[in-house]
């Protein structure tokens, strides 16, 4: 600013002069004979009626103008003010240019120049435009903010960078009316994002006696991000106030209530305004407020205070609180206290009410079967129950028992034992929880226990260990008997298993085997057809046509046996099987049958499986082909496959429209060889079902079937998520 030929001078809202470069120290010297110092007014340097004028001009334009003031009889003076932005878009403070020209230099080319540079250098966006809306010309701000080139805005108007809404249309029509406006408005720039601003705009006639509109706009983006910043954790810190389960309250350095939320009013049972007029201390009782007072003036002096009192409502009811109080803070100066109370009026009953049922709770554990005692860090006895000192210690009452330590009725041996052992409990805090012993009654009887021992400190911080034995000696032989059992019945397993190992093994061999002599068979009954048929009669044809049917019908027998045989024999790798494209090439093996029976397929949303594929396309391939052999002569086959995920496993389902099983041979169709039709009826061996519940078997999950004869069926069956 020092360089600058122009006189500069910088002030604030209050007019006072901030700073000034060498030019107007110069300037005002001369023309007003002023010598520029700090912190001195505008109404010190300028005459009466030019600082009076000037103020004008500056409160109503808000800091932004040009004007030209009369000065003398031959000179005027030019004054422009534009305020100076910081880089959130705030006004920090106002730049004011002088110039003393004459009259007639007044609107001069020169100074027409000069007043171009100064807006052109403003940090104000400034458009001048006509009444209509029209871009006429703008500053180099505006073309910044807006991100327009000033070619760009020549061909522009009103609502291409204002958001034409109701907002806008009112303050057009009060501009138009008064010839000024003031609004905040909605910015459009060249991207289409929209932000907040200030719009000053008035309406003059320049010297062709045309209307002219001049307006200002400030980006105010920064400061509405700033402000709803604060007005929202002002709302989040009221609703927090407002919703506070406890009781929440202000007062000031007096202690009369401020402020006060609705569990307080709840807690007061009174009107706010009742409230708002009270004293707390008037709320605590006579004898505590000297105390409570303390705590206040503590709170004062910048303390967080807690403490519990007795509360009187507005109504006389009283209550016992715990209380919080903390200091309010407004730029590091302590206002007031805050207050935070809990009812703890029940919790205190409680307690009350606990101390009272002690003895109730002594008749309780005196009628527990289990040996209950405690014992100090001296290892005396200091509390029994009934089934410990009349069944353990042999004493006739509970007196007797006390005083004594392990020594006093167990071996010396057995007795060190357990005082170490209760040592290591009560010093290093580790309980024993139900640990089995063997302990020897009073009467020398021998019982197996559960013994727990969980260490405790009394209120003067002694230690001392709380004891529980449970007599589980009959428990004890019946879990021997079991185990004796178990180990029988795992026995008889595993003998079982090796039976069904052998016997699976037995079929595998004897399907394999069987193949080949019947594979001849087969071929010896073809050639002796091809060879003989025309020397053989009508009833020697039959007769190798029913020997051929045979054999072939036996070896699909063996085949299925044979595949039975296989699952869970072979060992397939896990792999991720997606199960839709597992089923389209299955739909695709089908597809000759779907086609003739017009049958209808629909697929919903199946899931990717971690599964032995070869296995689960023998599945899902026999469950379709049975849905598609069995389907009824009164209407085209429908089948719909689903799945459903489980917590542990995936159900699936596939549902048909066919022929329907009857009640009584649901159980019975996955057995093997168990046909439920003649085979002139449907083809095959009975072994289908066999084979899906033994590959489900195999899986871990489970098949079974919900079906009405006649209308159709549905076979559900799991498979676990993890093998």
């Amino acid at each position: 600013m020092k360089q600058i030929a122009i006189p500069i001078l910088k002030i604030d809202y209050n007019f006072q002069i901030l700073s000034w470069n060498p030019s107007a120290e110069d300037f005002l010297k001369e023309n007003f004979d002023i010598q520029l110092k700090s912190k001195i007014n505008i109404d010190t340097v300028f005459p009466e009626s030019l600082s009076k004028n000037f103020k004008t001009n500056f409160k109503n334009n808000e800091g932004f103008f040009y004007r030209t003031f009369t000065f003398s009889k031959i000179s005027n003076i030019e004054i422009s003010c534009s305020p100076s932005l910081n880089s959130a878009g705030e006004v920090t403070d106002f730049s004011i240019c002088l110039k003393l020209v004459t009259i007639k230099e007044t609107a001069s080319p020169e100074n027409i120049i000069q007043l171009r540079n100064i807006l052109e250098n403003s940090s104000l966006a400034i458009f001048l435009s006509d009444p209509k809306g029209f871009v006429i010309d703008v500053n180099k701000a505006a073309c910044n903010m807006f991100g327009y080139s000033y070619k760009e805005f020549k061909k522009l108007k009103r609502e291409d960078i204002m958001l034409d809404n109701p907002d806008l249309k009112k303050a057009v029509i009060q501009r138009n009316k008064t010839g000024e406006l003031r609004s905040e408005l909605t910015g459009i720039r060249k991207n289409g994002k929209l932000f907040p601003c200030e719009v000053h705009s008035v309406i003059y006639t320049n010297n062709y006696g045309e209307k002219r509109t001049s307006t200002a706009i400030v980006d105010i983006s920064s400061r509405k991000k700033q402000e709803l910043i604060a007005e929202n954790s002002k709302l989040a810190f009221q609703s927090l106030f407002d919703h506070n389960p406890y009781p929440v309250y202000s007062f000031d350095l007096k202690g009369n209530f401020t402020s006060i939320n609705r569990s307080a009013l709840k807690l007061g049972e009174g009107s706010r305004e009742e409230a708002l007029r009270t004293n707390f201390l008037s709320l605590i009782p006579s004898y505590d407020q000297a105390r409570v007072g303390d705590y206040f003036m503590k709170a004062v002096s910048g303390q967080v205070q807690h403490y519990q009192t007795k509360f009187i409502s507005l109504q006389g009811n009283q209550r016992t609180v715990q209380v919080t109080n903390f200091p309010i803070y407004i730029n590091n100066e302590i206002v007031g206290v805050y207050g935070i109370a809990k009812d703890i009026t029940k919790q205190v009953n409680i307690e009350q009410k606990l101390r009272e049922e002690r003895n109730m709770f002594r008749a309780i554990i005196d009628y527990i079967p289990d040996h209950i005692f405690v014992v100090n860090e001296m290892h005396e006895t200091i509390l029994t129950n009934f089934s410990f000192y009349k069944n353990y210690l042999g004493v006739k009452n509970e007196q007797e028992s006390l005083g004594l330590i392990a020594s006093d009725y167990f071996p010396k041996q057995e007795a060190q034992k357990i005082m170490k052992d209760n040592t290591r409990v009560m010093e290093k805090g580790v309980p024993v929880i139900n640990r089995g012993d063997i302990v020897q009654n009073f009467d020398g009887r021998k019982d197996y226990t559960l013994l727990t021992k969980v260490p405790f400190k009394f209120g003067d911080n002694k230690k001392g260990l709380v004891g529980i034995s449970r007599n589980i000696t009959e428990i004890r032989e019946k879990e021997e008997a079991l185990e004796k059992l178990n180990k029988e019945l795992k026995k008889h397993a595993e003998e079982l298993a090796l039976s069904n190992k052998e016997l699976e093994q037995f079929a595998y061999i004897a399907s394999h085997d069987l193949q080949e002599p019947l594979r001849m068979v087969t071929s010896f009954i073809f050639q002796l057809k091809k060879k003989y048929e025309s020397q053989l009669d009508e009833k020697a044809q039959q007769y190798i046509y029913f020997a051929h049917d045979g054999a072939t019908r036996m070896r699909q027998i063996i085949l299925d046996l044979l595949e039975y045989s296989r699952v869970g024999r072979a060992e397939y790798k896990l792999s991720l099987v997606n199960l839709t494209n597992l089923i389209s090439d299955v739909l695709l093996l089908q597809k000759k049958c779907i086609e003739e029976k017009k049958a209808e397929i629909k697929v919903n949303t199946l899931p990717n499986l971690e599964a032995e594929e070869p296995l689960l396309r023998q599945l899902f391939s026999n469950l379709i082909g049975n849905a598609l052999k069995y389907d009824s002569k009164e209407r085209n086959p429908k089948i719909e496959i689903s799945a459903i995920e489980k917590e542990e496993y995936w159900e699936f389902e596939i549902s048909d429209n066919g022929i329907g099983i009857e009640e009584e041979f649901k159980d019975k169709i996955f057995e093997i060889f168990q046909r439920l039709h003649q085979r002139s009826e449907y083809e095959g061996t009975g072994i289908g079902l066999a084979i899906c519940k033994k590959i489900l078997d195999n899986f871990g999950g489970e098949i079974w079937v919900q079906s009405k004869y006649g209308v159709g069926s549905s076979f559900y069956f799991t498979i676990p998520k993890q093998f």
